[in-house]
């Protein structure tokens, strides 16, 4: 009887013991860490939820390389019927805010103040009447000129923005438009043969022309360009770009400003492309 007890107790001890090694394996297996699983993305990773939209300001500055399209010309008593070939370096100064609605496709929206300066410096022989005591020859005179054209516009345009998936540099294109806020030009003579003046003021230099110009109230133009988002800190970003503005419509539209590129004779063509580099700061504002 003792005998029969005995194997009874052990089947139930043996029964229990495998039941719980079952059970510890089972829970070893399905509670392991599997290390061949991808780890989490490293510190600076750009994470971007489908679900969510993201909103970026930025404020920057910069500069921009003007280039006159067609020669610029202008009416002055200066005795110059010539044209003008116009380019320099303006400021730019700017603000925008970018609406990411995917992680690679966004809206942004730019709004700047454009300065479009131009300087021309050059020099010319015109044959100048003299007068010498009671008489008057015509003799050459060398004279140095220089024309100084000034236009700002306040900009605002609307790109569309695609960036890679995961990746910092982006591409934009799109159309701006340029409202004008002033237009000036001065136009400067100095003589450079010895022992002349100018009769009127008895001096070596004049202004022949210091005036504002009627420019058209707005321009257009259409933009691409690059940038990129250096991460400095999280949310905050420092923004290098490049863009590129090529004219749709011109400047100015009065008879007194004119254009006469070769091949034309109409006066309302003169157009401004620019080159833009700048650099901002940008914050993920939400």
């Amino acid at each position: 009887m003792k005998t029969v007890f005995s194997r009874f107790t052990l089947a139930i001890v043996m029964g229990c013991t495998l039941t719980m090694l079952a059970n510890a394996q089972w829970r070893s297996s399905n509670m392991s860490y599997d290390y061949s699983a991808p780890s989490a993305p490293p510190i600076g990773e750009n994470i971007f939820s489908p679900e969510v939209a993201r909103v970026y300001v930025s404020a920057f500055i910069g500069a921009n390389n003007n280039f006159s399209m067609g020669n610029f010309s202008f009416d002055c008593d200066c005795g110059w019927d010539g044209g003008f070939a116009l380019d320099n370096i303006g400021a730019l100064v700017g603000a925008d805010i970018t609406y990411a609605f995917s992680p690679s496709w966004a809206v942004m929206a730019k709004v700047m103040y454009d300065n479009k300066h131009f300087v021309d410096d050059f020099t010319r022989t015109l044959s100048t009447p003299i007068k010498l005591s009671n008489s008057v020859t015509v003799k050459p005179v060398e004279f140095e000129e220089e024309a100084d054209v000034s236009l700002a516009y306040a900009t605002v345009g609307l790109f569309m923005r695609w960036q890679p998936r995961l990746e910092r540099w982006y591409v934009f294109a799109g159309p701006a438009a340029g409202f004008n806020i002033s237009s000036s030009i001065n136009h400067t003579q100095r003589i450079v043969t010895e022992e002349l003046t100018f009769r009127e003021i008895l001096d070596t230099e004049r202004t022949s022309k210091d005036a504002s110009f009627p420019a058209t109230d707005y321009r257009l133009e259409a933009m691409v360009g690059f940038g990129y988002d250096y991460i400095v800190r999280p949310r905050w970003y420092v923004n290098p770009e490049i863009r590129i503005g090529y004219p749709i419509s011109t400047v100015s539209d009065d008879a007194e400003v004119t254009t006469i590129p070769p091949g034309y004779d109409s006066w309302d063509d003169w157009k401004v492309a620019s080159f833009q580099i700048s650099i901002g700061l940008k914050y993920e504002a939400f």
